[in-house]
């Protein structure tokens, strides 16, 4: 049986696992953060998080882990079969996470840890979400399809729910802006996707854990 490593507040971890809800597979979840335990490190060579563990080894970082399943378990699709159109799915992926999640994480010693971020970084994070804002606007298919690449729910789908969430988490946070508004159609369809019950479920675990995370962080 699959086996899914990683922890509740995860984003990345829950864009994985609601993945795998969606495709109906069956796994063993094991509560693992990120570190240097040797043994840990046997799976996942950088210690990160999420990593599945298959009957033939181990994968890590979420788009080869999301990308693998599809390939694995294509019965319940989460890609078009279109060449093209696959590509603009992963097109969107990337800017998700290359422009949007990851300069909103540059942000989070100061909203998590409380520890002050520079000016300076502050004011490039805010840039390139801008500019990461302006690319989606420009290759979601909202507000005319349901889904952002069309009118099936897609993996794109999956994995710019979890980014903004930490992403509208950050520049609520540090600049009072809602980055869901940026992008035409978005709210209407980030309610859509938080309303889903995979969604919901990820959701209420994500803030169980989340006072222990907290705490966890501000003790580094």
């Amino acid at each position: 049986m699959l086996k899914l490593y990683g922890f509740a507040v995860s984003n990345y971890f829950n864009m994985v696992k609601h993945a795998m809800l969606y495709k109906g597979l069956q796994f063993d979840e094991v509560t693992t953060f990120p570190g240097a335990d040797p043994a840990y490190i046997n799976k996942s060579p950088m210690g990160k998080v999420p990593c599945i563990e298959t009957a033939q080894g181990c994968l890590t970082e979420t788009s080869v882990i999301l990308n693998y399943l599809e390939a694995a378990y294509p019965e319940k699709p989460l890609l078009p079969t279109d060449a093209f159109q696959r590509a603009k799915v992963n097109e969107i992926m990337k800017v998700a996470e290359l422009y949007i999640e990851l300069p909103a994480r540059r942000l989070f010693p100061e909203v998590l840890a409380g520890k002050v971020v520079s000016d300076a970084i502050k004011a490039e994070s805010r840039e390139t979400l801008s500019k990461g804002c302006k690319a989606l606007a420009a290759l979601v298919q909202l507000p005319n399809s349901p889904y952002v690449a069309g009118e099936n729910m897609t993996m794109a789908d999956i994995v710019l729910r979890y980014a903004l969430i930490t992403a509208s988490m950050s520049a609520k946070a540090i600049y009072s802006w809602d980055l869901v508004a940026e992008v035409p159609g978005m709210a209407d369809w980030n309610k859509r996707m938080a309303e889903l019950e995979i969604s919901t479920q990820l959701d209420k675990a994500s803030q169980e854990g989340m006072a222990a995370f907290l705490q966890a962080v501000k003790g580094k």
